[in-house]
């Protein structure tokens, strides 16, 4: 009778399979050229999120009730009606209003090529709802601050780099608090450049040297993320044991649940760096740092390695998160739809930006959609701001003094 159970339900599943009309190789989305109708354009979207969205095991979307919901929704609808184009941004605004990808971006473009609209449910279905909601500071803005305090007397030796969007601060404060500033992970890729070399090499020296060094301050508020690779240059020195603080998981293959295992996120000292980042061993911080508070700084607006970072610093056991719960977008974008069905894909009718993967931290919590919250948080002022005072920098300043 078991054996009966087991060929019966064999039977069921290949009969069940073959009937599936949703058949991969037909409706990879970035394979499709021309759309006759809003219907098929649903078709592929809907199929092309199917198969390489990365959160289905924890998304609250029923992708399935979602289909049945929408589909006779678009059937009717006809290209170039200016009411119909007006229920078209409603109805994509309803099927991803609670999709949890904080990385998520929707663009729809007209029959032209030219971007019609834009959805990235993360901003109006939760970021702009927080109670510390607040605009992202300028650049510009927090150089005044750097300036106001240079003007008192509290920083020595500040050097700073632009180059293309990467803009770089190295800083001692009050005689023995090293800070370092980026707002894009993009040191590695403008290493080669003499000013962001030097902005680096000053904040490493400034560890090594600053006598009675109290605390060094990582800051990565207004940090949109950007590549892995520049958390070795940053904290990799500062190290000198393997540090695991998370793990990864990428979507891979048709399915759902198609995953690859869980990885670790690994932060290596630099006197193990090897590969292209072999040198970085040259510059291994040689002081005693076990002892010396590090503290992330980040805020609503840090984002995927503007996040990660100080995740990495947490796992620290001298590390300290100050600053706001962050923007809640993890997950690395990595991925080729046609190689992995995972991750990112487009063709004339829209495009899709996606994550890839999972993160977890190392306590197992999956953040996505969450952000992490501070150890200790510190709103922003913009008020304070514009007058000079960074009240968040300031913060990290007492915790390191005082240790509260």
């Amino acid at each position: 009778m078991k054996h009966y159970k087991i060929y019966l339900t064999l039977f069921i599943s290949t009969l069940l399979f073959s009937c599936r009309e949703e058949n991969p190789a037909v409706f990879n989305p970035q394979d499709q050229l021309f759309f006759s109708s809003w219907d098929e354009i649903f078709e592929s979207y809907w199929n092309g999120m199917n198969y390489s969205y990365a959160f289905w095991d924890i998304d609250p979307t029923d992708w399935d009730a979602v289909y049945r919901e929408y589909k006779p929704r678009f059937k009717d609808l006809e290209f170039k009606n200016s009411e119909d184009s007006a229920t078209v941004k409603e109805l994509f605004e309803g099927m991803t209003e609670n999709l949890i990808d904080h990385h998520y971006l929707l663009t729809l473009y007209k029959e032209n090529g030219e971007e019609w609209f834009q959805i990235r449910p993360a901003i109006n279905n939760d970021i702009k709802k927080r109670d510390y909601f607040h605009l992202p500071f300028s650049e510009e803005s927090l150089r005044k601050t750097i300036e106001a305090n240079e003007e008192k007397g509290r920083i020595k030796q500040w050097c700073s780099a632009q180059v293309n969007d990467l803009q770089l601060h190295s800083y001692c404060i009050d005689k023995n608090i090293v800070y370092f500033r980026l707002n894009t992970f993009a040191l590695y890729d403008n290493i080669a450049h003499p000013e962001v070399e030097k902005t680096w090499d000053n904040y490493l020296s400034l560890i090594e040297t600053t006598p009675d060094l109290k605390g060094i301050v990582i800051d990565t508020r207004c940090n949109g993320g950007g590549s892995i690779v520049d958390l070795s240059f940053i904290l990799s020195p500062l190290i000198t044991q393997e540090t695991t603080f998370g793990y990864t998981r990428s979507k891979n293959g048709m399915g759902r649940l198609d995953y690859t295992p869980w990885s670790p996120f690994i932060l290596y000292p630099a006197s193990k760096a090897d590969g292209e980042l072999e040198y970085l061993k040259e510059i291994q911080i040689e002081r005693n740092l076990e002892n010396i508070p590090i503290v992330a700084l980040a805020d609503l607006h840090s984002v995927s390695m503007g996040e990660i970072t100080p995740m990495a610093i947490c796992s620290l056991p001298n590390g300290c998160f100050i600053g706001e719960t962050t923007w809640g977008g993890h997950g690395p974008l990595t991925g080729n739809f046609n190689g992995t069905y995972g991750g990112a894909f487009a063709n004339k009718a829209f495009e899709v930006y996606t994550s890839t993967s999972h993160t977890k931290n190392i306590d197992g919590t999956i953040y996505e959609g969450i952000g992490l919250t501070p150890d200790i948080e510190a709103l922003y002022n913009e008020e304070a701001f514009m007058q000079g005072n960074d009240t968040q920098l300031e913060r990290a300043i007492q915790y390191i003094q005082t240790g509260k």
